[in-house]
């Protein structure tokens, strides 16, 4: 029977070779145990040595392949059979393998190198041989990379790069080389030294593509015998201030997201042409997205295109970065070649770091435009805007007008916020700047911080202007007016209203907008609330209330100027209710005190900003082309009107410039229509030097009073003597108001044979035209950027933006289309363990645990 047990086992196992080794599985079949089914088959002993599988190769049987094998020398007779190898049917049955953790890939990440990306190599990098080269050549952080990161996309690494080193969100000049080294090592080779990896060369890979970037991330998947070492190299405009801008960064702090367009493969780059982009700065993103879709036969957002404007942007003037650290350098080398400007530069320090200075505002004025403004109308218009680009800012300016009314900006300043502090320190370095003048109006924006930050300075001990005024602008109150009442026509009327110079008509004017508002206002309220009907009895008690004179506003004359804010708080039915808290002589022409605006109610500069020829499209730009532009612009502009002075005063057929001779022409005609004349008093008083002569003019309409008066004014320097000043009047206010002859005042000169010239401001004249643009520019070298300007030849600050003030894609531009990447732990490819969230959120701990203290 044994026998017959031993050649049946044959067949199972007829190549001694392909015998299951003793306790290869740990699970017990039905074979391994004994013939009852319970115990299993007894094995060998201790002692006993399992006989090799080949000395049973060594004796084949002799009945051929079919023949049973040989019984198992280590069992007992009557064992059972063992089971039969697994088929290739059965091999799927088994119990899977248990899954290998991955471990996260802690990727070093270096920066900082001084040198171009393109020529970077390893070796600049670390120096491998740490036992002969101790020094430290470039830093680096240690970042933990995903699980599987060949599954990365470019964008996926550029987004974890922002994370990383908590870049602004819009920084597009990021640029990533990968260096791997490897070697095969033999598993055999036990005495193979440490350090002979350090000598292996580095392999570089330049990611611009998802191509060149799963290349290299494939490789580095761990494999056995197998000695690998890798890391990153990274390169941007703010990734070399790493460490300082850590210093820099405020508690409050917090990193913007980045916005992914669709069909985005690379943040940094641009598929479109770039000078193109920047021909015209003053067009639009909508307008930019247009053009490009025709040209191009494919729809283009308006955010990809104005990605696209900054990418070229860039290009042409430098990241909005560097610009923070390049403004400031060109302005003291602009001061430097041109002597007379005024520069104040406004930072903080940085803790432990006495190189580095956070920017915080700009003030500068050009010697020539300050020049210039001594010889035009004493009034400045102050304007802001904001910044539309990477970070937040606003750009105020001082605007003069010549004799010509052409704009020219006399100051400008770049601050971070809209608010009275900042308005005051612009208006007292502009107070500082502007010395030369005794007498100045200010024309500003019709807001609560400009209006505080204007009374402040009128109102201190310390200011420099001897006389200084203050008025509103007709167009930014008009808005106002517009928010209120919302009709265009009752704007034209309010307007006409404000530029009226005189008094008798201003006051039908007024009553006549009383009685249109009270009607639209009516209308407004019985259309738009079919509720109020319901609530009749909630509108009575709200009218009773508004009717005691406990609740009635403080009259105007015990209310300060800036109060006229709270119009919110009171029920406005007509115009008079809008209009009773601010002072007349603040928004209207007739009531203008001594003539201080000069007539210029602020329409000229009302969108300086698109339309003016030094300032338009600059809002734009990065700080250091703002500088760069206007004063670029501001060269070609003073030779082009200084030549256009020059002409005109050469011709002896123009007497004004243009604007004022078209204007006086039109009052020459209308002067021809005054027929009667009567001079009806002639006061002369030849010891003090004043002649007043009287005269009465007729017109179709009306008769008006004209006065020409003649005074000796004695002249602060003594050699020179007296000067006769000669002034007109006239009850039509125009002369006062405008100090230029009106059409009155010009019939009387036709007729008794005087110059109309002679009752003229001279701010209106040629001569001073001339002047105005006679000063030239000594222009700046054009590797600024690089050298370093001689204010600061002993100490060069390097000087660097506030985070807190970056912003991203405008919210404007987005689209429903947009897919927002959130560089956060669940926007990573998740896993089943989860680890890709755990591993991030240390990482963000640690990043936020090592952050120094404040500025």
């Amino acid at each position: 029977m044994e026998g017959k047990l031993q050649r049946s086992e044959g067949k199972l196992f007829p190549n001694p070779q392909l015998r299951a080794p003793r306790h290869s599985t740990k699970m017990e079949t039905h074979a391994e145990l004994g013939s009852d089914g319970r115990d299993p088959a007894p094995t060998n002993p201790p002692g006993m040595e399992e006989p090799r599988a080949e000395s049973a190769a060594a004796f084949p049987s002799p009945a051929g392949p079919d023949a049973l094998p040989a019984p198992n020398q280590g069992t007992a007779g009557g064992a059972t059979k063992r089971k039969s190898p697994a088929t290739a049917t059965e091999k799927a049955v088994r119990k899977p393998r248990k899954r290998q953790v991955e471990e996260p890939i802690h990727m070093p990440v270096y920066y900082g190198c001084m040198q171009d990306i393109h020529s970077v190599r390893g070796e600049d990098l670390v120096e491998d041989c740490s036992e002969l080269y101790a020094k430290k050549i470039c830093e680096h952080i240690v970042g933990e990379l995903p699980l599987q990161p060949q599954s990365m996309s470019l964008v996926d690494l550029q987004l974890w790069i922002f994370k990383l080193f908590r870049l602004h969100p819009e920084t597009q000049d990021l640029k990533i080389k990968g260096f791997l080294k490897q070697r095969t090592t033999d598993s055999y080779d036990e005495e193979e030294p440490g350090w002979y990896m350090e000598y292996w060369p580095w392999d570089s890979c330049d990611f611009w593509s998802d191509k060149s970037w799963t290349s290299f991330a494939n490789k580095l998947k761990r494999k056995r015998n197998v000695t690998q070492r890798f890391m990153l190299y990274v390169q941007s405009s703010e990734i070399k201030h790493y460490d300082i801008l850590l210093k820099a960064v405020n508690d409050d702090y917090s990193q913007l997201v980045t916005v992914v367009l669709p069909g985005t493969d690379n943040l940094a780059s641009s598929r479109f042409g770039f000078r193109s982009l920047v021909e015209d700065l003053t067009v639009s993103a909508q307008e930019l997205a247009a053009n490009l879709s025709s040209h191009l036969g494919e729809h283009i957002s308006p955010a990809e295109a104005w990605r696209a404007k900054q990418v070229a942007l860039e290009r042409k003037f430098g990241t909005f970065y560097n610009s923070h650290n390049f403004a400031p350098r060109l302005l003291k080398e602009i001061a430097r070649k041109n002597p007379g400007c005024f520069v104040d530069i406004k930072d903080a320090e940085v803790a432990g770091c006495k190189d580095f200075r956070v920017l915080q505002s700009m003030f500068w004025a050009f010697a020539q435009c300050l020049q210039a403004f001594r010889t035009c109308r004493p009034v400045l218009c102050i304007k802001g805007t904001p910044l539309c680009g990477k970070y937040q800012g606003v750009l105020l300016t001082a605007v003069a007008l010549d004799a010509n009314d052409s704009s020219i900006p006399v100051a400008c300043a770049i601050v971070e916020a809209d608010t009275k502090e900042s308005w005051l320190w612009f208006l007292r370095n502009l107070e500082q700047a502007v010395v030369h003048q005794s007498d100045i109006c200010i024309i500003h924006d019709y807001k609560r911080e400009l209006i505080d930050a204007v009374e402040v300075l009128l109102t201190s001990r310390q200011r420099k202007w001897r006389r200084a005024e203050s008025r509103w602008c007709m167009e930014d109150l008009a808005e106002n007016f517009f928010a209120y009442f919302g009709d265009e026509n009752l704007v034209m009327m309010f307007k006409k209203l404000c530029q009226q110079n005189r008094r008798h008509k201003f006051s039908k004017i007024w009553k006549e907008l009383d009685e249109l508002t009270s009607i639209y206002m009516a209308e407004k309220e019985h259309g738009a609330s079919g509720k109020m009907q319901q609530e009749s009895v909630k509108d009575g008690v709200a009218e009773l209330e508004a009717e005691n004179p406990c609740n009635q506003p403080d009259p105007v004359e015990n209310v300060k100027e800036g109060d006229h804010a709270n119009d919110n708080n009171r029920k406005i039915t007509k115009f008079s209710d809008w209009i009773h808290l601010k002072p007349k002589e603040k928004w209207s022409l007739a009531y203008d005190s001594d003539g201080a605006r000069y007539g210029i109610m602020g329409s000229d500069i009302a969108d300086v900003y698109k339309n003016d020829p030094i300032l338009k499209g600059i809002t734009c730009l990065p700080l250091g082309a703002i500088v760069e532009v206007t004063f670029l612009r501001l060269v070609e502009y003073f030779e082009n009107a200084s030549v256009a002075a020059n002409k005109a005063i050469g011709n002896p057929s123009i007497n004004f410039p243009e604007r004022v001779q078209a204007d006086m022409n039109s009052k020459m005609q209308k002067a021809e229509m005054h027929k009667y004349f009567q001079k009806y008093t002639d006061y002369e008083n030849v010891g003090g030097g004043e002649d007043d002569r009287a005269f009465t003019v007729k017109g179709r309409k009306r008769e008006v009073t004209v006065h020409l008066k003649s005074e000796n004014t004695l002249s602060m320097n003594k050699s020179k003597g007296s000067t006769i000043r000669k002034t007109a009047t006239c009850t039509c206010n125009k002369p006062q108001l405008l100090h230029k002859p009106c059409s009155h005042v010009i019939a009387i000169c036709c007729e008794i044979g005087v110059s109309t010239a002679t009752y003229m401001s001279p701010y209106y004249c040629l001569p001073y035209l001339v002047c105005t643009w006679r000063p030239k520019f000594n222009k700046f070298p054009h590797n600024y950027k690089d050298v370093a300007p001689g204010y600061f030849r002993d100490n060069i600050p390097t000087w660097i933006p506030d985070k807190r003030l970056e912003c991203g894609l405008p919210v404007r531009l987005l689209s429903d289309c947009v897919q927002t990447a959130v560089v956060e732990e669940e926007q990573q490819s998740s896993t089943e363990d989860g680890s890709v969230e755990q591993n991030q959120g240390t990482q963000e701990a640690k990043t936020h645990s090592e952050e120094p203290s404040q500025i």
